[in-house]
């Protein structure tokens, strides 16, 4: 069993999640080896500084911090789990997928966040990905129904479309008819 915060901090050092720990004021009190290397910092570049002006994307700090803030004065409902985005210090946008616990003083009062998470960028890009793809195959049904739809009857079973089609309009051009087409509709009919 782990004697005292150096040997804690050793074991969650070994954790492959970021781990991290955000007082009331907004900083950082503890990141573990993971979250450096997530975020590509040293960790005497993380601790102390504002989480949230330093390590979240301009676009989004004023929302989050907001959140935040009033999770704090326990204005809002505390959110176990959600998903956002760090900044790297590359500049990449890496999403985290969040699990979070509230940190109390002994008199109940909130002091901090303390919240580990899994970077699920890749995860999230290959949805997106897949739901791109989805789209398009959908597209190309509706796509080749509709082409179905204009097809003529005698060029639905043919290997060879294109000559269908040709062969099918050139005799409508010439006899006004395809012989095929009316082929195929005697015997329908007959059969129905």
């Amino acid at each position: 069993m782990p004697g005292n915060t150096s040997d804690i901090s050793q074991y969650l050092d070994l954790v492959k999640l970021i781990i991290v720990v955000i007082d009331a004021d907004q900083k950082v009190s503890y990141i573990n080896k993971k979250g450096c290397e997530i975020l590509g910092y040293e960790k005497k570049d993380i601790i102390g500084k504002n989480w949230f002006d330093n390590f979240l994307p301009e676009r989004i700090r004023t929302d989050i911090k907001t959140v935040f803030v009033k999770l704090m004065d326990e204005e809002v409902e505390f959110a176990e789990y959600f998903d956002n985005v760090v900044l790297a210090n590359d500049g990449r946008e890496i999403i985290i997928g969040w699990q979070n616990a509230i940190l109390k003083n002994d008199k109940g009062k909130i002091v901090g966040i303390l919240s580990w998470g899994e970077d699920i960028t890749e995860r999230r890009e290959n949805d997106k990905k897949r739901e791109e793809l989805i789209q398009e195959l959908q597209e190309r049904v509706t796509e080749l129904k509709s082409i179905k739809m204009k097809l003529p009857i005698c060029a639905l079973d043919k290997n060879d479309l294109k000559e269908a089609m040709n062969k099918h309009y050139s005799h409508i051009s010439t006899a006004g008819s395809c012989p095929e087409c009316l082929r195929i509709l005697k015997v329908a009919r007959k059969n129905n």
